[in-house]
């Protein structure tokens, strides 16, 4: 019979296998801005493409404004409306690269979508929506960041205590 610790071992790393497909994508930081405020965003995502990234972009909603795209090593920046656009650049297969722009929050909390694109010598793009939550004025982001880290380690204790659960009702089931 396996021993408690390591299957609570074996079930957490599990899970954190598991989850590691969605560590892949398109990542912002902080993904939480407070609202009217002025914030600068870090998107970082790979090229998942076998061919390389030509042009990256970010599309704001929700009454954002783009104060600034700053450039990136070997790309160069532009704000074009509600999108800010870097070119002259490239992203080889499997690199990751991270992009900043400044951007000042709409009034109203809630959550937000960014629209990101990485777009391609062929002309092919591929489209990103990045969650974003505009939280109220006097609510800090560290605040809801450290509520999100303390709601993931729950969590990942209730995954931990179903499996030892289970494998203890298994085991008493093979006794009988």
């Amino acid at each position: 019979m396996p021993r408690p610790t390591a299957v609570a071992v074996a079930v957490a790393i599990a899970a954190l296998v598991i989850a590691t497909p969605a560590w892949a994508h398109m990542t912002v930081v902080p993904p939480f801005v407070a609202a009217e405020s002025r914030t600068t965003l870090k998107l970082s995502g790979p090229n998942e493409r076998d061919e390389p990234m030509t042009r990256f972009e970010i599309t704001v909603t929700r009454d954002f404004r783009i104060v600034q795209a700053r450039s990136a090593d070997g790309w160069d920046a532009r704000v074009q409306g509600s999108t800010a656009i870097w070119t002259e650049g490239t992203l080889a297969p499997g690199a990751e690269a991270t992009f900043s722009l400044e951007l000042e929050a709409p009034s109203e909390p809630g959550p937000a979508q960014l629209e990101v694109a990485q777009r391609y010598a062929s002309g092919e793009a591929v489209i990103w929506d990045v969650a974003l939550t505009v939280t109220p004025e006097s609510d800090p982001s560290s605040q809801n960041l450290g509520w999100a880290l303390v709601t993931a380690v729950i969590g990942i204790g209730v995954i931990v205590a179903v499996g030892v659960a289970l494998l203890r009702r298994a085991g008493s089931l093979q006794e009988k």
